[in-house]
């Protein structure tokens, strides 16, 4: 709903670009050439704070508020933008701290986040089918790596039988589809 609305929004701001362009285009026309610097310094001024504000709402369409975001939006995400993301819906649960890690040498961490303490270690997965040991394996290496407490895997989807069973021999957390849902 919220991506919709900003959407919107990005249409609004273009229209009155291009009516101001129109609007400077036929100034002279109507009240002659006399008026043309004016009518650039204004047209100029509305360029400017079109732009200021198409750059904002672009930066905002990935920003995380509480409720806006429902979880069919975020399997349209792009991975990157999803573990992004995370870091922010992370924060509105109540993580003290939760940021990404470099995406080339993560060993399988992609958030680093810390609650009451204890420190997590985060692997996102946003995919289009269950999630399997893979992800498992690769989050309780990058635990380990890190030295937190906690491994998990959070993902838009669930996790195969064999992940979960892994999961649970190796004390690895799995926040599936539901537990996302109940984050949001």
């Amino acid at each position: 709903m919220r991506r919709k609305r900003i959407t919107l929004q990005l249409i609004f701001w273009f229209f009155i670009i291009l009516l101001s362009t129109l609007g400077m285009v036929t100034i002279p026309f109507f009240y002659g050439w006399n008026i043309l610097v004016p009518s650039i310094c204004v047209w100029l001024l509305v360029l400017l704070f079109c732009c200021y504000k198409i750059h904002s709402l672009l930066r905002s369409r990935t920003a995380y508020h509480r409720g806006d975001w429902s979880l069919r939006e975020l399997d349209d995400l792009p991975g990157t933008d999803f573990e992004t993301l995370t870091c922010d819906i992370l924060a509105s649960n109540g993580f003290d701290i939760a940021e990404s890690t470099q995406a080339s040498v993560d060993f399988g961490v992609d958030v680093l986040a810390r609650k009451d303490g204890v420190s997590y270690a985060i692997q996102c997965k946003r995919y289009t089918s269950p999630v399997g040991i893979d992800a498992v394996q690769q989050i309780y290496a990058g635990r380990a790596y890190y030295e937190c407490h906690v491994a998990v895997v959070l993902t838009n989807q669930y996790f195969t039988s064999n992940a979960r069973k892994l999961a649970d021999k190796l004390g690895v957390v799995l926040w599936d589809r539901d537990r996302l849902e109940e984050m949001l």
